[in-house]
């Protein structure tokens, strides 16, 4: 009687065991040394467009060999040349979409997008073809206990005051307005001669007018109470470090993929990354 009593006592702890790891697991709380291998990946300015075949092969390379199962990536803007909206559909479009949703379902990847000055259309139908989260222009996250604000990264370069103007215009809620409801094929033509105007006046403008202004860094990493800042638009890849207030400081910027592909990388217990690699490195 004792020994069957036994028996059934010790079935019932292993079921209940069982039932409570299941539930650790579901929310999060588990021993399993697996989510340690998990990295984090910061891209930005692809500026994808249909003849770039290059860069589309380096894209979908980049999420084929580096985007394992539970990582999350970040996509920091001007992934598309021109985006005019989301009523536009071209192949390299909805190819982007499936291979960013194919990778989202099939690795557990989590991708957030956060909007550039050439991408600042792009709505939440195609974010979620894409399986994409849409965040706000400055976003702070939390990574190994580490705080970073992320950001395109054009309310950064406060010497470029033209441009600051035009951002003001295009990112004001009326003009966006009036702008989704023209006529697609008006759009479109409206958005090229931007980024043509862009495009000129950058000849024009020194390398202090593309930069960033570093008081600015300063303050939004003040505001928002961040050491780490990661960013893109200025398509440089390089590392800053500095002083804020006494404390080490840094800054990412992740760089563009015309002619080399890049990318800041977070891992638990490790450094922040940046990572440069030909543009051609996932296809040789």
């Amino acid at each position: 009687m004792a020994t069957a009593f036994t028996k059934l006592t010790t079935r019932k702890s292993v079921i209940l065991n069982s039932k409570i790891e299941k539930l650790f697991i579901v929310i999060g709380i588990t021993n399993k040394t697996k989510d340690s291998t998990m990295k984090t990946f910061f891209i930005a300015d692809l500026h994808l467009k249909e003849n770039q075949t290059k860069i589309i092969n380096a894209f979908y390379g980049f999420l084929k060999a580096e985007i394992q199962n539970g990582d999350t990536l970040y996509i920091l803007g001007d992934l598309f040349e021109v985006w005019v909206g989301d009523d536009e559909h071209t192949p390299l479009m909805d190819e982007v979409a499936l291979s960013l949703t194919n990778c989202a379902k099939n690795k557990n990847c989590k991708i957030y997008y956060l909007h550039g000055n050439r991408d600042f259309m792009l709505g939440k139908r195609y974010a979620k073809q894409a399986s994409m989260q849409l965040l706000p222009e400055h976003h702070e996250i939390v990574i190994d206990q580490q705080k970073i604000l992320i950001l395109h990264g054009d309310t950064l370069c406060l010497d470029d005051v033209g441009y600051q103007k035009m951002r003001r215009i295009i990112q004001n809620s009326i003009f966006k307005f009036i702008f989704k409801s023209l006529p697609l094929y008006l759009r479109k033509k409206i958005g090229w001669k931007i980024k043509v105007a862009s495009q000129n006046k950058k000849r024009y403008k020194t390398r202090g007018d593309m930069g960033v202004t570093q008081s600015e860094v300063e303050r939004l990493l003040v505001h928002h109470h961040c050491l780490t800042m990661i960013h893109g638009h200025t398509h440089s890849q390089c590392k800053h470090s500095f002083l804020l207030n006494g404390a080490q400081a840094q800054r990412f910027d992740v760089g563009d993929w015309y002619h080399n592909l890049s990318f800041v990388v977070a891992e638990k217990h490790k450094e922040l990354q940046l990572v440069r690699h030909p543009i051609s490195f996932y296809n040789d």
